[in-house]
């Protein structure tokens, strides 16, 4: 059932317990000055892998966060209740940030509606039982369920891991020839999602934890795949702010993917520049999406692509958008998203009217061979122009790196802002020419 929110007066200093697997950029943390500036108090839930910056947290709680049911327990015997609980852009942690808000009775997510926007699988089927437009998919759990997956679906298609994310570990089969190399395709992004599940944000949910979810489908999100029929047209991300089954559409992006078999996003402009019709279609579907998602009061992001048979959905997370998304859509609209979601998740009323106050463009830096970084050079003037408002290094030095389809790896991005979409592209492409990576 939707959650009515209440228009009470918000008493000041709230607990507000933020969730996280990693640091933030100067415009994350300036939402969290400015909501400290209205008397609240901040604390951070993290992995532990950075320390952030002082005087921000009034306590950073850390703990393995890929075994969701240890840190909900963990956080259960801390002396704070919480009044809101907000995250921005862990996919991996959706689930728990989910649980955290309803054992402290806050707005959010209800751990199902995560679960189902973290597994690629049930997003499909609670689209699909919805009747919004979707691929055609098969849930395979070996290579042999596979094969046979493919035969049913047919070729081409696309391969992509249950619980992935940046496309991680997702290949194309175009004919019977790749159909011939799927084991090796296959085995090196069952090993590459195997490293991620040790390292960083891609992991399994236990059975038990599953269960408190409520899924009643358990599946395996690093080694289950979903073999859909393959989707050709142009495709675009949008993130959209949901507030009491209201959606604002805050940004809009046009995405630029590696050609065949790979599927990475490799550049993107934003705004997407299109008709005023175009525009209230996607606002359409974004709207059909969330309400068959069972998402009320959270920050969305959503993938689209248009094919001859019309738009289809890609997928959807309840959370914001990743990479340069939060501070290219500041750049553009001047909103932050991330104090938007934390007074989404306190229960305040908000009205948007946004604007588009310049054209951005990013690009990734990928390997271009295998071996380990020996030394990355990015220019101390590239740092300081203002028109640069990311630069952002993924990789370091003594990482070991490689293409697809041994790896999924990105070394970095750069975006920059223009008056036009050509003058922003022109901008990060020069500075991409003077960032210099040294691979072994």
């Amino acid at each position: 059932m939707p959650v009515i929110i209440l228009k009470l007066p918000l008493p000041m200093n709230k607990k507000i317990l933020i969730v996280t697997g990693s640091d933030y950029t100067p415009q994350v943390y300036q939402a969290f000055y400015d909501v400290k500036a209205l008397g609240h108090t901040l604390y951070l839930l993290s992995d532990g892998s950075f320390e952030p910056k002082k005087g921000v947290f009034e306590k950073h709680f850390t703990h393995d966060l890929r075994k969701t049911k240890e840190a909900l327990e963990y956080m259960k015997k801390q002396p704070v209740y919480f009044d809101a609980v907000a995250i921005k852009t862990s996919e991996w942690l959706t689930p728990l940030t989910a649980f955290l808000a309803k054992e402290y009775d806050c707005i959010g997510n209800d751990p199902i509606v995560a679960f189902n926007c973290r597994s690629k699988y049930h997003m499909r089927q609670q689209l699909q039982q919805n009747g919004i437009p979707i691929p055609q998919f098969t849930l395979a759990r070996d290579e042999k369920e596979i094969i046979q997956a493919v035969g049913r679906i047919g070729l081409p298609c696309i391969l992509k891991p249950v619980g992935g994310n940046a496309s991680y570990g997702t290949f194309i089969l175009r004919d019977e020839t790749d159909l011939k190399n799927l084991r090796e395709k296959y085995s090196f992004a069952i090993d590459f999602l195997k490293k991620k599940a040790v390292s960083e944000d891609v992991f399994t949910f236990t059975n038990e934890e599953m269960n408190l979810m409520g899924v009643e489908e358990p599946v395996n999100m690093v080694t289950d795949y979903l073999v859909e029929e393959l989707m050709t047209g142009n495709e675009i991300s949008v993130d959209a702010l949901v507030q009491n089954d209201c959606v604002t559409l805050m940004g809009i992006e046009d995405q630029i993917r590696m050609a065949p078999p790979y599927v990475l996003e490799t550049a993107a402009r934003l705004p997407y520049v299109c008709s005023e019709k175009e525009m209230a279609e996607i606002q359409n579907l974004i709207e059909r999406t969330v309400r068959a998602m069972g998402i009320h009061n959270s920050a969305t992001h959503t993938e689209i692509m248009f094919t001859p048979e019309g738009a289809k959905i890609v997928e959807i997370g309840c959370r914001i958008g990743g990479d340069d998304l939060h501070d290219t859509i500041f750049e553009v609209t001047g909103y932050n998203l991330m104090y938007e979601s934390i007074m989404i998740a306190l229960g305040m009323e908000r009205k948007y009217n946004v604007p588009i106050q310049c054209h951005t463009f990013m690009e990734f830096i990928f390997p271009k061979k295998e071996g380990k970084i020996n030394k990355i050079t990015v220019p101390e003037n590239l740092k300081k122009d203002f028109d640069l408002f990311e630069i952002t290094l993924m990789a370091k030095e003594g990482d070991e790196v490689a293409l697809p389809p041994k790896s999924f790896d990105y070394i970095g991005y750069v975006a920059a802002k223009g008056k036009t979409p050509e003058e922003a592209e022109n901008k990060a492409k020069q500075a991409l020419k003077k960032i210099i990576v040294n691979i072994q």
